[in-house]
């Protein structure tokens, strides 16, 4: 997986770090030049006074002696100096008495003038040595040193004692050496400026390609081939960031993979229960319920050995069927789930782990089998491949198992019930609805309630009379329910309406399977057929009954 530079990490992170730096080098660079200049300039002017000081002392003797060619004569040697530009020697009132540059001598200099308004700019002139540092109008900058000439008492021969001072001598200072050096500096700043700015972005490129480019590079390339086999995959030594992210991707693979596994075997039971259930619909008889249901737990569920008992009576089980073991065996733990105590737990109504008995001294699951709020049997499972009995994930699967296969072993055991069919209190009915819908959610199914409205019911109590016409409704809901093939529960509503639950069949299922009955229906009641369904129409029985009566 290739990224463009300009996209990258490390272009991003030199980027930024070029920047910041050059703020912060430029800055300190700027501030390094300025203090330079500033201590060479102090400098200076502590040697400049220094050096005029020497000179006014070299002029001393000349001066004394009133010898004006000496005078002269050491201001020319003086002013052949590198550093010397100027000397002059002026009066009170301004006026050039001696200077390097002959032509000036008798100008008067004017106080306005810039190099000379830098002192005489205040109200009073200082009398000490002062060295001024201004620039000509060319640019080019002189450090100037006005050393003040006093009248000593050695001056007063030819000099007035009431005058302390008799003049002042200016000495200019080229600054050209100064401003080399920092010129020099920099340079010298610049070219370490750019050297730290290349080498901190070479170091940023190696150093986030060394530590993140190859690292994250390995983990993209781990995340593109996540299908692959996580084992043989490469994982990123160190305990930085990026290992961190490397172990928090193989740990939420990992979780991922276990949750898609247990998605995919719920998906598979589902499957499993919804073909099981169309196959269950078909049939009419409990034996070949039972084989069904044998067969599509081994199949569908991995179950090795395992056996179907139903109640028959309140404290005994008839054996059914078995998987894996022999009917001996089997008819163990029929004898031994009659026990009392455990016959107590079963009625519960809860999944539980029962102990071993006879040869068998494992312990087994038992799965109670509850239909419309009554215990018909049980599922005793005493092996499962690939998994432990005990673990929790299989006591869940398998009491939505049975709480979906529970309805199917009510084909042909309830016919003289059927027949002897009372109209059912409201709230029972209802309680019923409600309750077959939770069972079905938990396996995420489908529920139709269907009523059968006898319209001429009136007109047959005229005719017949009322103990007659309901005498028929009696026959005609026993007739359709013994003709109705799918899983249902038929109750008598009301005097002229019969209602029908069908777990597992949505509304399309539904009407094919009940208008084929009532075709065969040998009656005189005029039957109205109307259906609702769960989800689509409605969340409980009270809702779909509105529905139906709307």
């Amino acid at each position: 997986m290739k990224l463009k530079l300009k996209k990258s990490i490390g272009f991003k992170m030199a980027v930024a770090m070029t920047f910041g730096l050059f703020i912060v080098i430029s800055f300190f660079s700027h501030t390094s030049v300025r203090l330079s200049e500033k201590r060479l300039l102090a400098m200076a002017e502590d040697e400049s006074a220094k050096m005029s000081k020497a000179i006014k002392s070299s002029l001393d003797t000349a001066m004394l002696n009133n010898e004006e060619g000496g005078v002269q004569g050491i201001i020319d040697a003086l002013g052949q100096e590198s550093m010397v530009r100027d000397i002059k020697i002026i009066d009170l009132n301004g006026e050039v008495k001696r200077a390097e540059n002959k032509a000036d001598i008798g100008i008067v200099l004017d106080q306005g003038e810039k190099s000379c308004a830098l002192c005489h700019a205040g109200s009073q002139v200082s009398n000490q040595n002062l060295s001024v540092l201004f620039t000509l109008n060319n640019g080019t900058r002189i450090l100037r040193n006005v050393n003040p000439i006093e009248n000593e008492d050695r001056c007063h021969g030819c000099h007035d004692p009431q005058n302390r001072i008799l003049g002042k001598l200016l000495v200019d200072f080229t600054t050209d050496d100064i401003e080399k050096m920092v010129v020099d500096n920099r340079k010298v700043l610049i070219l370490s400026a750019v050297a730290t700015l290349f080498t901190s972005v070479l170091l940023c490129f190696l150093l986030a390609t060394v530590l993140v480019k190859n690292p994250l590079r390995n983990l993209l390339i781990k995340m593109k081939n996540a299908e692959g086999d996580m084992d043989q995959q490469e994982d990123i030594i160190g305990e930085d960031e990026v290992a961190v992210l490397d172990s928090t991707y193989d740990s939420l693979m990992t979780a991922i993979e276990e949750r898609n596994q247990k998605i995919e075997q719920q998906m598979n039971e589902l499957l499993a229960l919804y073909n099981v259930s169309e196959i269950l619909n078909k049939s009419t008889s409990i034996e070949d319920n039972v084989d069904l249901i044998l067969k599509a737990l081994q199949i569908g569920f991995h179950v090795e050995k395992c056996a179907i008992l139903l109640l028959d009576g309140p404290s005994s089980f008839e054996l059914k069927g078995c998987l894996g073991q022999d009917r001996d065996k089997a008819q163990e733990l029929t004898d031994y789930l009659a026990s009392p105590e455990q016959l107590e737990k079963i009625m519960q109504g809860n999944t539980f782990m029962a102990q071993g008995c006879g040869e068998n001294k494992d312990a087994f699951l038992v799965v109670p089998l509850k239909a419309a709020n009554t215990i018909i049997g049980v599922i005793a499972v005493c092996s499962v491949t690939g998994t432990e009995i005990t673990a929790d994930d299989l006591q869940k699967s398998f009491a939505i198992i049975a709480t979906s296969l529970a309805p199917h072993f009510q084909i042909g055991l309830s016919q003289t019930e059927k027949q002897e069919m009372q109209i059912s209190p409201f709230n029972s009915f209802i309680s019923s609805v409600d309750n077959e819908i939770e069972n079905v959610r938990e396996y995420m199914g489908s529920l139709s309630l269907g009523t059968l409205q006898v319209t001429n019911y009136q007109d047959l109590c005229q005719t017949k009379g009322v103990e007659q016409a309901s005498h028929l409704v009696q026959e005609t809901a026993a007739q359709f329910s013994a003709n109705l093939s799918a899983v249902h529960q038929c109750t008598r509503l009301s005097e002229n309406v019969i209602a029908v639950i069908l777990p597992m069949l949505d509304s399309f299922e539904a009407t094919d399977a009940v208008q084929p009955v009532l075709s065969l229906l040998n009656t005189e009641a005029q039957l109205d057929l109307k259906l609702a369904t769960f989800p689509d129409n409605g969340e409980n029985g009270l809702e779909l009954l509105h529905i139906l009566q709307g």
